[in-house]
Parts: structure tokens; C-alpha cells; sequence
């Protein structure tokens, strides 16, 4: 990572560093993660954000250290630290905008489960509410853009995509992703040592499930 230049800004205790693709902030966040330099890191699409102590180390200290664990920073080698299968019923109840999607898509309704599921992804981010994932796919395809008019009620688990973006609804809130599905699984549960399921970084595969297996799910295979 050394031959790119991030930009880096300090606000207070936090810097925040911009990079030019998922994979370096991968690498970066790998590269923050030894040690213990840092209360808190944070990732985004194309950006990541570290928090010092004040008491132990100046701004610039820390934009140093920054600078200096950027340089040694492996470039990502594209596997991530957990893979999971998330079980999603793409059944016309829990896919209000399925006709739509496919339309977009170029592509049968009856095929989009199979498609959407065919897609290898991965977690580029967490954020919106505790354990919404934004996933990324690894091949590209059409765009299918936002809705006109977000809906008021989005239930969690929904799965809503965009194009080449997919994300998974956390918790029941308002939305304006398109919606062709919808996992049993719960994104963020409180009472665990982990809450959120997802991080940044996972590999992601659907699994299309009937709407009988959705309705009977057992949450106890989470635990």
C-alpha cells in the first residue's frame, strides 16, 4: 500500500484515512488491527477511521503511526476472515419488488433467486443501524437503483439490492432499497458476545429456502 497516498484528515481524537478501493481499506484494517494503538476502528466502502487516546499519544503520533502501518499494510489477498450461507426465502410475500428487479435485470422473475444466490459477495461495511451489512458482489451487473418512494416499514432480515450492492436489513425501519427477499436470520442480536452477525470483510452466499422453511426456521440453530 505504500505506493498510494491516502488521504488523511484528524478530527479530535479520530483520523480518518480515504484509500482508493474496498480491498486496501481490507488491508488496512488488517494492518490497524495488530497491536493495540487504536480504542476503536471503522470501516467504510472507501474509507476507514481509527480512534487514539490523547493521553498517550499526540495527533500527529498517531497520524505517524498511521502512515507507518499503511506502509507495511499487505495488500488483501481477497479471502476473509469468516464465510457464511444466509438462508433467504425469495417468495412473492417477502419479495414486494421482485417483478421489478428482474425486469431491470434483464431476467425471468422465476430465475432471481437462482441468480441473486449464484452471487458471491462480501461485507464492505456495517452502518444505518447496528448490523445493517452493505454487501458487495464480485462480479458485476445492471444497475437496478433505489425506489422512487422508500418505503415507510422495511422488515429485518429483508434483503434489498441496487445493482452490483446488496444489503440486509437489520432491524425493521424505513427503506428505499428494492426488496427480493428475506432471511430468518437475525443481523444483530444484543445478548451475544458478538451481536452483529456480519462483519466487514465476510464472504457472503444465499441460499434460496422455501417460504414453509422460512416460517419454521429455528432460531436455536443460530446459537
Amino acid at each position: 500500500m505504500a505506493a498510494h497516498k491516502p488521504t488523511i484528515h484528524t478530527c479530535d481524537d479520530w483520523i480518518n484515512i480515504t484509500l482508493p478501493d474496498w480491498e486496501a481499506v481490507l488491508a488496512a484494517q488488517i494492518a490497524f488491527s495488530t497491536g493495540d494503538h487504536w480504542i476503536e476502528i471503522v470501516s467504510g466502502l472507501d474509507s476507514i477511521a481509527v480512534q487514539f487516546d490523547p493521553a498517550l499519544a499526540s495527533p500527529d503520533d498517531a497520524v505517524n503511526m498511521v502512515r507507518y502501518q499503511l506502509d507495511r499494510a499487505a495488500p488483501a489477498s481477497g479471502k476473509s476472515s469468516n464465510s457464511l450461507i444466509i438462508p433467504v426465502c425469495y417468495g412473492e410475500q417477502l419479495a414486494p419488488d421482485r417483478d421489478h428487479v428482474a425486469r431491470k435485470l434483464g431476467i425471468a422473475v422465476e430465475a432471481l433467486p437462482s441468480w441473486h444466490a449464484s452471487k458471491m459477495q462480501r461485507v464492505a461495511m456495517l452502518g444505518f443501524m447496528p448490523g445493517f451489512a452493505y454487501l458487495e458482489s464480485t462480479e458485476s451487473c445492471p444497475a437496478v437503483g433505489r425506489l422512487a418512494n422508500p418505503r415507510q416499514l422495511v422488515a429485518a432480515g429483508s434483503i434489498g439490492i441496487i445493482g452490483r450492492q446488496s444489503c440486509i436489513y437489520s432491524f425493521d425501519s424505513p427503506g428505499g432499497w428494492p426488496i427480493i427477499g428475506r432471511t430468518p436470520l437475525r443481523l444483530f442480536d444484543p445478548s451475544k458476545i458478538q451481536p452483529a452477525l456480519l462483519s466487514a470483510g465476510d464472504t457472503v452466499r444465499f441460499e434460496s429456502i422455501s417460504k414453509n422453511a422460512f416460517d419454521n426456521w429455528p432460531l436455536e440453530a443460530e446459537e
